[in-house]
């Protein structure tokens, strides 16, 4: 018990960013299978329900996982919503290559992209937002 208690303290920010990652994945996907199946396009779909995670995203990471008061939160949310919608470019860039150029399905490839974004946001996240 010592040894898992140590751990998560040692890497409690990776583990609470996870957290808060996976249940982005929950909503995004979610969303993004919704507004597929009602008729809109799968880039217009991934798009509209990358933003239902980026609310949800800012908002945990902001106040749980790095706690960081030591810029206004109009200035942080302008850097955070800077480095999603750079990560939601390369996404989107993705998304069209696996799914028009290589024909990969478009859930698949959304599922695809999801360890990418994980990890791209979380850099940036850290090193230019949450930065203590």
């Amino acid at each position: 018990m010592v040894i898992i208690t140590n751990m998560f303290n040692k890497y409690s920010k990776i583990i609470k960013f996870s957290l808060v990652g996976v249940l982005n994945t929950v909503i995004f996907y979610a969303f993004y299978y919704l507004f597929s199946i009602i008729g809109l396009t799968y880039l217009a779909s991934y798009c509209i329900s990358y933003c239902f995670g980026v609310i949800n995203s800012y908002l945990l990471n902001n106040f749980w996982v790095f706690s960081d008061n030591q810029k206004s939160h109009i200035q942080k949310f302008m850097v955070f919503i800077t480095i999603t919608l750079a990560v939601l470019l390369f996404s989107e860039i993705v998304l069209y290559l696996f799914v028009d150029l290589i024909g990969i399905n478009k859930y698949i490839s959304g599922l695809l992209i999801i360890p990418v974004t994980l990890i791209l946001n979380y850099l940036g996240y850290k090193l230019f937002v949450f930065k203590k």
